[in-house]
């Protein structure tokens, strides 16, 4: 497929990385959005066409329309023609600075407990046991449970948390998503 520009390609990219609440830049990430869309939109876009979109790896071909239709359904258009036609004659107010607290993992001291919670009446307590790698310490009203494992680069008060990848007695489980509604209301490192 020829590489062909696509103006609006990187306003719907900018619309995007707003709606999933930060830069898509690292490899979890492109991991991470394609379960959401699935989760999200129902249809299912690889993390490999979502790298190619956004120029992680070198191989950057003219998307397909399928492609751009999930991606403008994402963040709330019909498909990719009702992005472009709500486009015409704005000004672009697809990027900006999201206005919240976050923990990056490399704040959390090797071996430190980190709470997390979430409604309706979440409570996680994990350890941090690698530069990005977590363990559930103890669990009250989730899904996950004690010893379980996941990867996890940053935490962000108010935005849902997605685990791409959790392990359970070395047994990979489906991705998690906690607080899918309002996001994690606690974030605290225990003394």
């Amino acid at each position: 497929m020829e590489n062909k520009t696509i103006p609006e390609l990187q306003s719907l990219l900018d619309a995007v990385e707003k709606k999933y609440g930060r830069p898509i830049a690292a490899h979890n990430d492109f991991n991470t959005l394609s379960v959401v869309l699935d989760h999200e939109c129902h249809e299912i876009l690889s993390s490999s066409t979502l790298k190619r979109l956004w120029g992680y790896v070198s191989l950057r071909t003219t998307p397909r329309k399928s492609t751009l239709d999930i991606l403008s359904k994402y963040v709330g258009y019909k498909n990719f023609s009702d992005f472009r036609t709500s486009r015409l004659g704005k000004l672009d107010d697809t990027s900006g600075y999201l206005e919240t607290s976050y923990l990056p993992a490399d704040e959390i001291p090797d071996g430190g407990i980190l709470r997390i919670g979430w409604e309706p009446d979440r409570l996680l307590l994990i350890r941090r046991i690698g530069p990005i790698l977590f363990e559930v310490v103890e669990s009250h009203n989730s899904k996950l449970k004690v010893g379980d494992r996941f990867e996890a680069s940053c935490f962000f008060k108010g935005l849902p948390l997605i685990l791409p990848t959790v392990y359970r007695s070395g047994e990979k489980l489906p991705s998690f998503i906690a607080g899918k509604e309002k996001g994690l209301n606690l974030l605290q490192i225990e003394p």
